[in-house]
C-alpha cells in the first residue's frame, strides 16, 4: 500500500536533486538555488511557432515538469522517457502536416496503379498501410505480389509507419539532415523502444534529462525547417570572418582576426595568409585542424575558403584594404567530398569544384565521392573499405560510419556522382597554398 505523505512532505525537496550543482556533483544547494538551477537547465530549449500544437503542448508540459524533480528525483526519469515518445508524435503530426490530407503508394513491381488515400490522422495512414498489406496476402502464390512503397517527392520507400519508416520518411523529405545525426537518431529510436517496452527500472539524472529536451527540441525544429543556431544535432549555418593565419620555418603558425594585420608588429620569418573561416579566435566552432589550411583539400574540419597569399604583413594588409572582403554563413552538414587514392595512398578529400579543376595528370587513380559532415569522416569512411568487406557500405548510408557513399570509380564516374547529388559543377583551381608539415593530413599531390 502506497504511504500517504503530508502537503509538508510532498512540498520537501528531494536531497539527491540537491547534489546536483552548476559545478557537478557536489552540495547540497540550498532549495531556492537548486530550483533556479534546474530550470535554467532547460529555459533555453523552445519550439518554433509553427511547430503543430499537439507537439508544442507536449514539449511546454514536460519543460514545465522538469524542475518538479527537484520535489521527487524520479520525475527526471519520467519527464526523459515521455520525451523519447513525444519524439515519435512529431514526426507523425509533421507527416500528416507534409501530406496535406493524401498520401500515394506505388508498386515498385510496376503491377497495379498508383494507390492514392485520403488521411486526417495518423491511424488512417496506419489503416492505409495495412489495407495495402492486406490485398498482397490475397493474390496466390503464383502471382507476383506487388511491392507497395509510400511516393515522397519523385523517391519511393519502404514504409510500414513505425518510428523506424517515419525517420526513413523524414530523411527522404529532406526534412531530417547531417549524417553524424543519422547515428544519433538510431540511438534515440532505441532508446524510445526501450521505453515503451520496459524490461526493468531505471533512472535518469538531470543532467540526462536537460540533454534529452534540448535533442527533442533540435529534432522537432529542424522538422519544421527551423535549425538551431549552435545545435548539437542540427546546427545553423557558421558565421565566417576573414582572418590571418601566419607560419614561420620553425612551425610556429598563428591565427588571428584579420585586422590583427594593422598592429605593427611585424615578426621575422614569417608568411601570412588571409581566408574565409568559421574557426576564427573567439568562434564557438572549435576546428582541431585549424592548422591544416590547404588551398586544395580540405583539411580544416569546417569550411575555409582561400582569399590571399602566402605573403608579407604589409602585402596582407593591402590587399585586404583595397579588396575589403566581406564574412558569410556556411552549411557545413551533409557536404559532398571526392577523394583520390593512387599507388596506395589515399589523399584528403577535396571539394568537387576543386577536383573538377584538376590537369589530367592528377586525376589518375580511384576516386570516392562520399557525403559526410566532416572531411575526417569521409576520409575514415574511404579508408575503411579497403578492410573488412562488409564494414563499410560501398553504396548508400554506411551502418558504420557517419557517411553516404554517392559513388566510386574514375574521376570521371566521381565527379558524375557529385553533380547528381549537389548539381551543376564549375570547375576552379586555387593556387597551392597550405600550411606546411600537418600531422593529420601529411600526403598532398
Amino acid at each position: 500500500m502506497a504511504e500517504i505523505r503530508s502537503l509538508e512532505e510532498l512540498q520537501t525537496p528531494d536531497s539527491t536533486a540537491l547534489i546536483f550543482t552548476p559545478f557537478g556533483l557536489g552540495g547540497p544547494m540550498p532549495a531556492e538555488r537548486s530550483a533556479e538551477f534546474l530550470q535554467g537547465m532547460v529555459a533555453d530549449c523552445g519550439l518554433a511557432s509553427d511547430v503543430a500544437e499537439g507537439t508544442r503542448r507536449e514539449f511546454d508540459r514536460l519543460q514545465r515538469l522538469f524542475v518538479y524533480g527537484l520535489l521527487d528525483y524520479d520525475v527526471f526519469t519520467v519527464v526523459d522517457d515521455r520525451a523519447l515518445l513525444v519524439m515519435e508524435q512529431a514526426l507523425r503530426e509533421r507527416f500528416l502536416q507534409w501530406y496535406a490530407g493524401a498520401v500515394t503508394f506505388e508498386d515498385a513491381n510496376g503491377l497495379e496503379p498508383p494507390k492514392t488515400e485520403a488521411v486526417g490522422t495518423y491511424d488512417d495512414v496506419l489503416a492505409a498501410v495495412k489495407k495495402l498489406g492486406r490485398r498482397n496476402r490475397r493474390r496466390s502464390r503464383q502471382q507476383p505480389s506487388p511491392q507497395w512503397q509510400l511516393k515522397v517527392g519523385t523517391t519511393l520507400i519502404a514504409f510500414n509507419g513505425m518510428l523506424a519508416g517515419l525517420r526513413t520518411w523524414a530523411r527522404a523529405a529532406g526534412l531530417l539532415r547531417g549524417q553524424r545525426t543519422r547515428g544519433i537518431e538510431h540511438a534515440m529510436s532505441n532508446l524510445r523502444n526501450a521505453v515503451a517496452h520496459p524490461t526493468g527500472y531505471h533512472r535518469t539524472t538531470p543532467v540526462e534529462t536537460a540533454r534529452t529536451l534540448h535533442d527533442l527540441a533540435e529534432l522537432v525544429n529542424q522538422l519544421w525547417g527551423h535549425p538551431t543556431p549552435g545545435g548539437r544535432l542540427y546546427p545553423a549555418p557558421v558565421e565566417r570572418d576573414i582572418v590571418v593565419m601566419a607560419w614561420n620555418d620553425e612551425g610556429s603558425v598563428h591565427m588571428a582576426q584579420a585586422d590583427a594585420l594593422r598592429d605593427d608588429t611585424d615578426a621575422d620569418g614569417y608568411l601570412y595568409l588571409l581566408i574565409r573561416s568559421g574557426s576564427r579566435p573567439g568562434s564557438r566552432y572549435e576546428d582541431a585542424h585549424w592548422a591544416a589550411f590547404d588551398s586544395r583539400f580540405e583539411t580544416t574540419q569546417f569550411p575555409a575558403d582561400y582569399l590571399w597569399g602566402p605573403g608579407s604583413r604589409s602585402d596582407a594588409l593591402a590587399w585586404l584594404d583595397a579588396k575589403q572582403p566581406k564574412g558569410d554563413t556556411v552549411n557545413y552538414v551533409d557536404r559532398v567530398f571526392m577523394l583520390r587514392e593512387h599507388d596506395g595512398q589515399l589523399y584528403p578529400p577535396m571539394h568537387p569544384e576543386v577536383a573538377a579543376g584538376l590537369a589530367k595528370e592528377e586525376r589518375h587513380g580511384a576516386w570516392y565521392t562520399v557525403r559526410a559532415d566532416f572531411p575526417e569522416h569521409a576520409f575514415a569512411h574511404v579508408r575503411g573499405l579497403n578492410g573488412s568487406p562488409d564494414a563499410h557500405a560501398r553504396v548508400g548510408d554506411c551502418r558504420n560510419c557517419p557517411a553516404h557513399q554517392l559513388g566510386s570509380g574514375s574521376h570521371e564516374q566521381a565527379l558524375r556522382a557529385a553533380e547528381d547529388a549537389i548539381g551543376v559543377i564549375v570547375p576552379r583551381r586555387p593556387p597551392a597554398v597550405g600550411i606546411p608539415d600537418s600531422l593529420f593530413w601529411p600526403h598532398r599531390f
